[in-house]
């Protein structure tokens, strides 16, 4: 459903991404320059979003008649003419032309200025892992923030009440669909396949870990560019560092010293005035609270966590004919869209209680070995051990090793990750099946207080299906 917001959305915010007004004059200085290359031109488009798109649009458009996709500016821009490349940069429409008012141009140097972060990290992970094709790596890296471009672009209002969100409560790029009804990502998607852009940009965007290292890479740096927004010593960013180094083989106290090294170069390359780089955020201490924002007439008094769900759970056994269907799909609701995890499933057992299978669930993809899960539960296990009491467990990388084992085979290769939420499902005091939660895709990791509100969605949706059990017990001839 959110996909679908999201396409609903861009057919009536689609508009050109306008070009950077620095990139602009230095790509045309160029084209006046005739001792000046294609390749000169290349490395200045590939810094500038608005013009990379439109380049893509114009090239891969007629190429992908034949299954073909240009992957890198510097690949596209070899299949045209030199006078359409020269029309295609003059004609482009500028950010200060196109939207004159400075809060929206500052917000989107902002993004840009998070993008160039989100390179030299990936810069920097690259030289790790020893990459090649650095330019198609890089042309779609600066394209993977696409969504939150066009959000700013094309509806800043809302966009603005998007970052209070973030930058206030500290919430992940999923709470965007708060305000949108879809996450940025989604609508990255949707742009990028409208667009023609690269295909590394749609893989990086994947709900799912990919399987592509490149994709891989750029999905951490962007984490890392993310966090780094709203500081370096917060329990998210530490849990991003903890990922990266894992997965690139570093030691973490090596590999945040060089985090921090890079930020610091990349915002003395930014050639932005009216940007925050994420590395003046290094001067602030660690653990430091935010400051409490002083009450005014114009602000709403925030709702309890979990009021809208308890108040849709309640309204739900108030109509006439509620099922246990209708509770079970406003929990995963509740769980994806609410608390913004990535994946969340129900498994359920069989009615001898020998297998475990899915059920239903959210953010998982058509082709995922978790839609087919089913699981033996003749033989001792970590999910069994769980389904005995109303009980909950959170793995996560550090404790992972000491449940490794007791984890089903089939489990462990369906999910492919070490930070999950799982908790028993009861009715009427009976086990009926799991409830896995996940963020696949690292932006926020898992914390305690989505953690407790995991718990206390689950209980109350126990004791809400127990009340329709008895009802119905009740009303059964």
């Amino acid at each position: 459903m959110s996909e679908q917001a999201a396409r609903n959305w861009l057919s009536s915010h689609h508009s050109v991404i306008p070009a950077l007004e620095i990139n602009h004059r230095q790509a045309l200085q160029i084209l006046d320059d005739h001792s000046k290359t294609v390749g000169d031109l290349a490395a200045v488009i590939a810094l500038d979003p608005g013009m990379s798109i439109s380049l893509y649009h114009e090239v891969n458009s007629r190429l992908q008649r034949n299954g073909k996709r240009a992957e890198s500016v510097q690949a596209a821009l070899s299949l045209l003419s030199d006078s359409a490349i020269a029309d295609l940069v003059m004609q482009h429409k500028v950010l200060d032309e196109t939207h004159p008012d400075a809060l929206r141009r500052q917000a989107y140097h902002q993004l840009v200025s998070r993008s160039y972060h989100l390179l030299a990290q990936l810069d920097y992970f690259i030289g790790l892992q020893g990459i090649s094709a650095v330019n198609e790596i890089h042309s779609a890296a600066l394209l993977h923030n696409i969504g939150e471009f066009c959000a700013c672009l094309f509806d800043y209002a809302h966009y603005q009440q998007y970052q209070a969100k973030f930058r206030v409560d500290g919430i992940d790029a999923n709470s965007s669909k708060a305000v949108f009804s879809f996450d940025f990502h989604e609508l990255g998607r949707v742009y990028a396949e409208k667009s023609y852009l690269p295909a590394l940009v749609t893989e990086s965007l994947d709900e799912n870990i990919p399987k592509g290292r490149k994709a891989r890479l750029i999905q951490l740096a962007a984490d890392v560019s993310h966090q780094a927004e709203t500081g370096w010593y917060h329990s998210s960013m530490q849990a991003t560092e903890q990922v990266c180094a894992a997965y690139l083989n570093q030691s973490l106290d090596d590999f945040n010293k060089h985090l921090q090294q890079v930020a610091v170069s990349a915002a003395r390359s930014c050639p932005f005035s009216d940007v925050l780089p994420a590395a003046v955020h290094l001067i602030m201490l660690p653990d430091l609270k935010k400051p409490a924002q002083p009450p005014t007439e114009a602000r709403h008094k925030p709702r309890p966590d979990g009021y809208e769900f308890d108040n849709h759970v309640k309204a739900l056994l108030q109509t006439s004919r509620p099922t246990q269907a209708q509770l079970l799909d406003l929990l995963l609701n509740h769980l994806h869209d609410e608390l913004h995890l990535s994946r969340a499933v129900l498994l359920l057992l069989s009615p001898d209680k020998t297998k475990l299978g899915t059920r239903a669930g959210k953010g998982i993809d058509e082709h995922s070995p978790i839609r087919t899960l089913v699981i033996d539960m003749s033989r001792e296990n970590l999910l069994k051990t769980i389904l005995l009491k109303p009980q909950s467990i959170w793995v996560d990388s550090g404790n992972y090793p000491k449940f490794e084992a007791a984890l089903p085979a089939r489990f462990k290769s369906a999910f492919l990750h070490e930070n999950f939420f799982l908790m028993s499902l009861h009715v009427a005091d009976k086990a009926v099946g799991l409830v896995f939660g996940d963020r696949a895709q690292v932006v926020t990791e898992l914390d305690k207080i989505t953690y407790i509100k995991f718990k206390s969605a689950i209980a109350l949706t126990s004791k809400a299906l127990t009340s329709l059990a008895t009802q119905k017990k009740k009303t059964t001839p």
